[in-house]
């Protein structure tokens, strides 16, 4: 049970830090080019480590091409969500309208679900949290809340659509999150190649690439397998509480590494913190 806490908490920390140094890294490059280095980096490494699994995997993709093409088109958006938010706002921003958003789909499903009252309480909190977010939180020049919250909130959704399908693809074939891990990239991976400049990838395949390879790794790679033991230890539902802890966190990594605090982005950051938290805290201790 404990090692499922350090799992949780540490799927938290590579989360926050890679999203804070992708900001960085994208003022260099371009997001496509990116998400193609990154998502190719990412299929090789899930597909070395699953590789006496392939036949099995690639076998279940052709079975079920709806599904397959679903989960992974909902992944591929998501990444470019994320990705386009943590380059036009704050890193914070996108996270922050990650989760909020993927929190309401959640609390609607089970308001629809149960009809109970504490549901339309965490909704109306978070959606709170979420104009806040918008019209309070202020950014730093050159930034855009509007466009970075718009695109956060596309990424949960699509988020929740890549869960639901991943999901209903692994049981109907009886695959492990690894082999499902080593099929979800490849709309990501070719959608990003039809879009590129391949002069410009080039170059920062060659400048890049050790940052690359360590930010594939922390946002790609090594949370998805701390998210999965945490899961595995803990239960979905006390993983969602720690993993709610992203926004803030994240927010925490981004003031250090820009040496920029703000009382007013502090206050609400603290707030969608505790929207996202004490609703997910109540419905676990239910």
């Amino acid at each position: 049970m404990k090692n499922g806490y350090i799992d949780a908490m540490l799927y938290v920390m590579f989360s926050s830090f890679s999203f804070v140094f992708l900001d960085r890294l994208c003022g260099d490059i371009s997001p496509v080019s990116a998400l193609f280095i990154m998502s190719g980096i990412a299929i090789l490494f899930f597909n070395l480590v699953t590789v006496r699994l392939l036949l099995k995997t690639y076998k279940a993709c052709f079975l079920s091409p709806a599904i397959f093409f679903a989960m992974s088109a909902f992944l591929a958006l998501d990444w470019v969500s994320m990705v386009y938010a943590s380059h036009v706002a704050d890193p914070f921003i996108a996270m922050a309208a990650l989760f909020i958003s993927l929190a309401i789909i959640s609390f609607m499903i089970k308001f629809f679900r149960s009809r109970d009252i504490k549901d339309i309480i965490s909704l109306i909190i978070l959606i709170f949290s979420l104009i806040m977010l918008l019209l309070g939180y202020k950014e730093r020049i050159g930034h855009n809340n509007i466009l970075g919250v718009l695109l956060g909130a596309v990424a949960g959704i699509a988020f929740y659509g890549y869960i639901t399908t991943s999901e209903k693809f692994a049981k109907k074939h009886k695959l492990t999150s690894l082999q499902v891990l080593a099929t979800r990239f490849w709309v990501l991976l070719i959608g990003s190649a039809i879009s590129i400049d391949y002069q410009q990838t080039i170059t920062a395949f060659n400048s890049k690439l050790p940052a690359l390879v360590l930010i594939s790794f922390c946002s790609l790679i090594i949370p998805i397998y701390f998210n999965q033991q945490a899961i595995m230890k803990l239960g979905a539902l006390k993983t969602s509480v720690i993993i709610s802890l992203v926004p803030p966190v994240t927010y925490f990594f981004y003031i250090v590494s820009n040496h920029q605090y703000d009382a007013l982005n502090t206050f609400i950051c603290a707030l969608i913190t505790l929207a996202l938290f004490l609703p997910t805290f109540s419905r676990c201790n239910s």
